[in-house]
């Protein structure tokens, strides 16, 4: 359980630090971008080569499928109606000149992390090796996605305090929900496990293909295909090398 805690605090570390970024700092939206094309690319291999692996391991092609496509099918639902309570400007008309919501990008940031914060509570019951390359996927994703949103929110009119205490909160439940996808599946058949695992892997694939790569190449253009790869390699050799 502490190797767990300390996982939790180290994917959440981004989030805080990332809001202070952004509040203190006119990051340029080229260097966001470059981050978060590295964090996508690392997250896609981190649920190919971890997390369906795994699935497919456990539960069978059946289970791995089923949960799959739930996720991405559940990410869906709760994106669009973050849409339409004001998050996701870009998705809606890709018109940077839309003003956003600042309750919706909080709800924006909080749907993108659980799938991500089960899915490292998971991989640590399943295997360890599991849950490092998910936090590693996480860590360098998160960064990038704190830093715009908490811009994004001081342009609402967030304060300074209002600000790091909505992000403080969001990195609270991501927490929360990596500790629940430990203690929760670790008394769980490792079938229904093994389900949840690719639901996780879904719902993060469908987030990274409608809000990472999106923003990522809207900020830092063709640049953000060769990082999105050099993310995937980082990840890919770590997973065959061990941890």
């Amino acid at each position: 359980m502490t190797n767990v805690i300390f996982y939790a605090t180290i994917s959440v570390l981004p989030l805080i630090g990332g809001a202070l970024l952004g509040s203190f700092l006119k990051v340029k939206e080229k260097t966001i971008g470059a981050i978060t094309s590295f964090g996508a690319g690392a997250l896609i291999a981190a649920l190919a080569f971890g997390l369906m692996e795994e699935s497919f391991r456990l539960g069978g092609l059946d289970n791995a499928v089923f949960g799959f496509v739930l996720g991405g099918l559940l990410f869906l639902a709760g994106d669009l109606l973050i849409i339409k309570i004001g998050g996701r400007t870009h998705k809606r008309t890709y018109d940077v000149e839309a003003a956003s919501s600042g309750w919706g990008i909080v709800l924006g940031a909080v749907l993108d992390g659980i799938p991500e914060s089960l899915a490292l509570g998971i991989g640590m019951v399943l295997n360890p090796r599991i849950g490092f390359l998910v936090l590693v996927a996480i860590f360098l994703s998160n960064l990038p996605e704190a830093i715009s949103s908490a811009y994004d929110l001081k342009k609402s009119g967030q304060s300074f305090r209002q600000l790091i205490a909505v992000w403080a909160l969001v990195a609270l439940i991501s927490f929360v929900f990596v500790i629940l996808g430990y203690t929760i599946f670790s008394a769980i058949s490792p079938n229904i496990t093994a389900t949840f695992q690719s639901l996780a892997a879904g719902a993060i694939l469908a987030m990274v293909a409608s809000t990472m790569m999106p923003e990522a190449y809207k900020e830092s253009g063709t640049g953000s295909a060769i990082l999105a790869v050099l993310g995937f390699l980082v990840i890919f050799v770590i997973s065959k090398y061990g941890v």
